[in-house]
């Protein structure tokens, strides 16, 4: 079957991959001049650390099983670091609680009062029985269940609104409720963050393309694609942003998008000690120590060009970059659903991020910073979404906005690719019987 895999974000890659691994004659055409989609290294600039930064902070979960069956098949499993959940939680006053899987954390989370954390646990035995109603928020629901809004605010708001990149009283229930249950009900090893240690765009886009050209697969990058009509093909998988999809579907289809902002700071001391944390009651939502991620902590003196390839570590660069100060630490501040920063200036919006932060951690100087803007980072699962049909007349949709019941997530965009991958070549199968 000759197929055309418009599109070469994760659903259009790992679509491109499942058909070309299955035999069929396959061509992705991508209007970007990078693979990857919204999962990317931003450009470098002069004065970036190496590697430069990604467009935020992608994290996945233990229950993203086809997301790492994908890194797998492109070689790039070994590019993340898999650590059980335990999250530092900061709150207004600096204390540390952590959000850990099981009761005894959950017992031990101080942010709130002892009433409510019981509360808490008792909605979480019970929630694989509660049914999450069309129309309500999954604040709504919490509320129906017995839920505070205290432990709304300072505990499923911390891990709700960046897995699902809406508040806890806009998410559509039953999105909030399927989340929690594979990430807090589904074992312990499905509640593991998994954390990229590689620059995004080499570990996916660059990575897939190789093992695209490797199954035999063409891969075209700035072809931009006007009219579905126009290519040859027996079956076409359009894996292309919503919008992009309905203009080439001539369909009318009206999505709400829900941004987030990432603000990269490299300070001149380390003020973060846990790998990630997340902090109550600021816009910065989630902070990464994205050095250590990286491979370059603040104990090693020389300069970042100078180091080798290898897990963790970032691969040589030809270009200048200045030295690490040996005491300094590199961090990601990821906002979640917060349209509100869109509209703050790049320097005002490092002076807000990086004030709270040392406001909270402690005093430190910023050295370097670069500002990462998604105004449609993912689809608004807000009460009433749905989702057009996933296929029709050799055509398949593909994309994190599609695979029900997920969330827009890394998960869902693998899971769309493949599914379409797999409707198709269920059809030519069917024909050539």
């Amino acid at each position: 079957m000759k197929t055309v895999v418009v599109g070469g974000g994760l659903a259009g890659l790992a679509a491109a991959l499942e058909l070309a691994d299955a035999g069929h004659d396959v061509t992705l055409l991508e209007a970007r001049p990078t693979l990857g989609g919204k999962v990317q290294t931003l450009p470098e600039r002069e004065g970036d650390p190496e590697p430069p930064p990604d467009n935020g902070q992608h994290i996945a979960l233990g229950c993203f099983t086809d997301y790492l069956a994908f890194l797998e098949r492109i070689g790039s499993r070994d590019q993340v670091k898999r650590i059980p959940l335990e999250l530092a939680v900061i709150d207004e006053r600096g204390r540390t609680a952590k959000i850990g899987y099981g009761l005894g954390p959950l017992l031990r989370y101080r942010h709130l009062p002892v009433r409510d954390r019981f509360r808490v646990a008792l909605l979480l035995a019970r929630l694989p029985r509660l049914a999450a109603r069309e129309a309500e928020t999954f604040g709504e629901f919490l509320r129906r269940h017995g839920q505070t809004s205290t432990s709304i605010e300072r505990f499923w708001e911390v891990f709700i609104r960046p897995g699902l990149n809406l508040r806890t009283e806009e998410v559509q229930a039953e999105a909030g409720r399927f989340t929690v249950l594979r990430a807090m009900r589904s074992g312990r090893a499905a509640s593991d963050l998994v954390l990229p240690t590689a620059p995004l765009g080499r570990m996916h886009g660059d990575a897939a393309a190789s093992a695209l050209e490797q199954a035999g697969a063409r891969v075209q990058t700035g072809a931009r694609v006007d009219d579905l009509a126009e290519l040859d093909a027996d079956a076409v998988i359009l894996a292309a942003p919503p919008d992009e999809a309905a203009r080439l579907l001539g369909e009318d289809w009206t999505f709400e998008h829900s941004p987030i902002v990432s603000v990269h700071l490299l300070f001149d001391r380390v003020i973060l000690r846990p790998p990630m944390a997340a902090l109550l009651g600021s816009h910065a939502h989630w902070i990464f120590d994205r050095g250590a991620l990286m491979g370059r902590g603040p104990s090693e003196k020389a300069s970042v060009r100078d180091r080798g390839p290898g897990e963790g570590k970032p691969a040589r660069s030809d270009r200048e970059v200045p030295p690490w100060p040996p005491d300094a630490q590199y961090l990601t501040v990821v906002s979640s659903a917060a349209p509100e920063l869109l509209e703050i200036r790049g320097r005002e919006l490092v002076d807000l991020i990086a004030g709270q932060v040392t406001a909270r951690l402690g005093a430190a100087e910023v050295l370097w910073s670069r500002v990462s803007r998604e105004p449609e980072a993912t689809i608004a699962v807000r009460p009433g979404f749905s989702r057009p049909p996933a296929g029709r007349n050799g055509l398949a949709l593909a994309g994190a906005w599609l695979a029900a019941p997920w969330p827009p997530t890394m998960e869902a965009a693998v899971r769309s690719g493949r599914a379409a991958a797999s409707m198709l070549s269920d059809v030519a199968t069917r024909v050539a019987a």
